[in-house]
């Protein structure tokens, strides 16, 4: 791809100012001129440290790009270091609303990338190669897909080299100790020695304030334990701490009628939806097989055999040492 494009260098942005405009992206099919907005608040010569925030990696997660817009729009005091925002990354995807490029590829499962390979791989490539220059930490910004709603919670590995410390100190009630994805941009900053966390919450194509919220906290917070705003230890919160994660699958089809809400806690035995046939009849009720807490929920109430309906994230170390699980087109990290 061309070198004009996303021409990034920190030094073309001024000291002590917060800049917002527009980059080349690669064109639409060689002949649409596409530009996606980038932001850049350098504090202080020394660009370090520095923080990236990336949001619609997938295109149709637009919550994600709700919460970098209101952290731009705060107009924040930086005393030191960088914050650089990418709030649109899949600019293709979001313009058409969806989730992949152009090419049908996921862009989460492209990365480091390659100059060689698809469009997916060269893209991948040549936003990686630019988000990672300056980063010292990075954030990226995800939803569930249309029709699923995660309630808001980190994922990240908490072995990585200064992720637990990091994660100790910021605004997150839920943390999913979670295993890398092969082709994700968390796994590639990993491989780089660099701490990325992942942010889940809402549902693909809408936009919900109370995620937000959760979202612009998270910022704030990681800018505060880097010393890079003046804000106290209101941002550090007890949290839980989950180890596996499992989805609730349907045994049969039929209407689901869930009686469960997000982020609560349930029980073994406990009902937490049932499905019914197109007569109203009772096909079977959803149990709960152990404890746990509900991380995402299935908004749709047309549901085949093996859908998935309900995240579930168990507590503590006493987890069932099930069969591997397997992942459909939703169960994406996500």
């Amino acid at each position: 791809m061309k070198e004009s494009l996303f021409e990034f260098d920190i030094e073309n942005y001024e000291v002590g100012k917060a800049t917002s405009g527009f980059v080349d992206f690669p064109s639409f099919y060689g002949f649409q001129k596409v530009k996606a907005p980038v932001y850049v608040y350098r504090a202080s010569k020394e660009v370090s440290p520095c923080v990236v925030v990336t949001a619609c990696v997938h295109g149709d997660e637009i919550n994600g790009l709700r919460i970098a817009q209101s952290v731009m729009k705060k107009k924040l005091k930086l005393k030191k270091g960088t914050l650089i925002i990418i709030p649109t990354v899949n600019i293709y995807g979001f313009l058409n609303k969806q989730r992949y490029l152009p090419d049908r590829k996921d862009l989460n499962r492209c990365f480091p990338g390659s100059e060689k390979g698809s469009f997916g791989s060269r893209f991948a490539r040549f936003i990686f190669q630019r988000i990672t220059k300056y980063g010292d930490i990075f954030l990226d910004f995800h939803s569930g897909g249309a029709g699923r709603f995660n309630i808001p919670q980190i994922r990240c590995d908490l072995k990585t080299k200064g992720i637990k410390e990091l994660v100790d100190n910021i605004s997150i009630p839920l943390v999913v100790n979670s295993s890398l994805r092969d082709g994700s941009l968390r796994e590639s900053i990993n491989d780089l020695g660099k701490p990325c966390i992942v942010f889940e919450g809402g549902e693909g194509l809408r936009i919900d304030e109370t995620i937000t919220k959760y979202g612009v906290n998270l910022v704030e917070s990681v800018l505060s334990y880097y010393g890079m705003i003046n804000e106290k230890e209101k941002f550090i919160e007890d949290k839980i701490i989950i180890n596996k994660t499992k989805w609730i699958r349907a045994k049969e089809g039929g209407l689901l009628i869930s009686e469960a809400s997000r982020g609560k806690i349930v029980k073994k035995g406990e009902v937490v939806g049932e499905l019914r046939n197109i007569n109203g009849g009772l096909v079977n009720k959803i149990k709960m097989e152990h404890d746990g807490v509900i991380l995402g929920i299935s908004k749709s109430a047309l549901i085949m055999s093996g859908d998935a309906l309900y995240n579930i994230g168990f507590l503590g170390d006493d987890v069932p040492e099930d069969e591997e699980e397997l992942f459909d087109f939703f169960d994406f990290e996500m």
